[in-house]
């Protein structure tokens, strides 16, 4: 307990120029007192912290100061250089690719014939059977991103609606298995979330802009959907209690002791969640809410009428 307090502790001084003892006190529920102690006992393992006393003072942190590379297990190092050249497979983006060798050269393993393996973990953001212009579209906008150009697309909609836009790229996130960037759309003159597999055709145009505030980026891609998050309630067939664990997480898959099986979730009650549970066939129930119930029924009617 102690040393996780302290390595608590250090990570917070590394991410903040300046901290009160006060601040530390109250983010880890700890005693100033036992602030004090901490501090004391990172300063005895030679971590160069510094106390400014004052009203506005606090502790800092010497920024020349570098993390050891033991702090990293050599599979954690694996892991995390792994997924990095995993995820710039699709991006190609110099910048990660510096970050990515930076790391390496940190973690290497000086035991003999001991070498790190990169091919432990695959992320795969595309669909399956989908060619190199994914790819290739992601390695454009990371481009564009980083050398602030601005970007001409045809981009279809989930009604199939096509529009030509121009945008200001100014972040690529991967959420759920897919990529999407955030952008700055001229036509609507607001930021707005694309999904990149809806671009249909890009181009990079000869016009550089300058990157716009964005307020609160986190609450962006908190709130994901238009829709608002609603308590979902399953029941599940044993057969594909892994399938649904898979999907929601073991969690939220639940085992009473008469060995009826239930799940909770929170989603928008939109198609994705539609056209999943509707995936399970007759393997899953919709227990609630009975907007879901409906929507469920009515798209199972729709496909049944499809083939008379």
């Amino acid at each position: 307990m102690k040393y996780q307090m302290m390595l608590k502790i250090l990570f917070l001084l590394l991410s903040r120029k300046k901290v009160s003892a006060k601040y530390i006190a109250d983010r880890f529920e700890i005693s100033i007192r036992s602030v004090y102690r901490y501090i004391d006992e990172l300063s005895l393992a030679n971590v160069p912290i510094y106390n400014e006393r004052g009203r506005n003072g606090g502790y800092s942190i010497s920024e020349s100061y570098k993390i050891p590379a033991s702090y990293l297990t050599t599979e954690e190092s694996e892991q995390i250089i792994s997924a990095l050249n995993e995820i710039n497979k699709d991006l190609g983006s110099e910048v990660l690719h510096s970050a990515i060798t930076k790391l390496g050269s940190i973690s290497k393993i000086s035991e003999v014939n001991k070498t790190i393996s990169f091919g432990n973990l695959v992320i795969d953001a595309s669909g399956w059977g989908v060619s190199d212009t994914y790819s290739e579209t992601l390695k454009i906008l990371q481009k564009a991103i980083e050398e602030k150009t601005l970007l001409s697309i045809s981009y279809v909609d989930r009604d199939g609606i096509t529009s030509e836009r121009e945008f200001e790229p100014h972040v690529l996130a991967l959420k759920q298995g897919l990529w999407y960037v955030y952008a700055y759309c001229r036509l609507r003159n607001t930021f707005r979330l694309f999904k990149v597999g809806r671009i249909q055709k890009i181009k990079t145009l000869d016009e550089s802009f300058s990157r716009r505030e964005i307020l609160d980026l986190k609450a962006v891609f908190e709130k994901w959907y238009d829709e608002p998050d609603e308590d979902i309630d399953l029941i599940v067939d044993k057969s594909i209690k892994a399938d649904v664990e898979e999907w929601l997480g073991v969690d939220k898959v639940h085992v009473s002791p008469s060995g009826k099986i239930t799940a909770t979730a929170k989603f928008p009650i939109d198609d994705y969640v539609t056209a999943k549970i509707l995936s399970f066939g007759s393997k899953v129930k919709v227990e609630s809410p009975k907007k879901l119930k409906d929507a469920v029924i009515k798209t199972a009617k729709s496909v049944e009428d499809l083939y008379r």
